[in-house]
């Protein structure tokens, strides 16, 4: 089925939406979110405090659309981007696209994440770990992967030590390369998993 183009008004309110997430996001990442209020979001953004709650509830609901939206990349554009790669190179890859996004996140909106309180890493049936559940259910069918355990408990595993090393990365002030210790961690953590 065709979708239907965006009408003039759809546009304006996807483009403020939009507006509103990227100067949040940008606030977040140089001065913190706890010490960001919502009126200093709408001033940068050029909105009313209205439109911002018209758009989200809280604040705290800006850090669910970027959860959100990391989601839908990797379900959708990162799934692609691993289709022809062979299989332990797709979770190595897979890991490795998961550094790019925290480092392009930023370091000071990495430790604005990393604490006890964010219940959003553990959340199930996010996109992002449903495509690496997919790809090791994938490689399970095709014997490359231990049968031992369920896809989605692999997952669970890896995704643990993933943010293991991206808290590490936050705790030395981003000072090493995420992307190249990613790879080396999950590369030979992958090695306990392949048949």
């Amino acid at each position: 089925m065709d979708e239907k183009p965006l009408t003039k008004r759809k546009k304006q309110a996807m483009e403020t939406k939009n507006r509103i997430f990227e100067t949040a996001m940008e606030l977040f990442a140089k001065k913190g979110y706890k010490d960001i209020k919502i009126e200093d979001i709408c001033r940068l953004a050029g909105v009313s405090v209205g439109a911002f709650y018209h758009y989200f509830p809280s604040k705290n609901d800006l850090l669910l659309e970027m959860y959100s939206r990391a989601d839908v990349y990797f379900a959708e554009q990162v799934r692609e981007r691993l289709k022809h790669l062979d299989f332990p190179h797709k979770i190595t890859a897979f890991f490795a696209i998961y550094a790019q996004y925290n480092e392009k996140t930023g370091i000071s909106m990495m430790k604005q994440l990393y604490h006890a309180e964010n219940r959003l890493f553990i959340q199930k049936g996010r996109g992002m770990q449903e495509t690496l559940a997919q790809i090791i259910a994938d490689g399970q069918t095709a014997g490359e992967m231990v049968r031992d355990m369920p896809a989605e408990k692999i997952t669970e595993y890896l995704f643990i030590a993933a943010r293991g090393v991206t808290y590490d990365w936050c705790l030395h002030d981003g000072g090493y390369d995420l992307e190249r210790a990613m790879r080396a961690y999950m590369g030979r953590l992958l090695k306990v998993f392949l048949q």
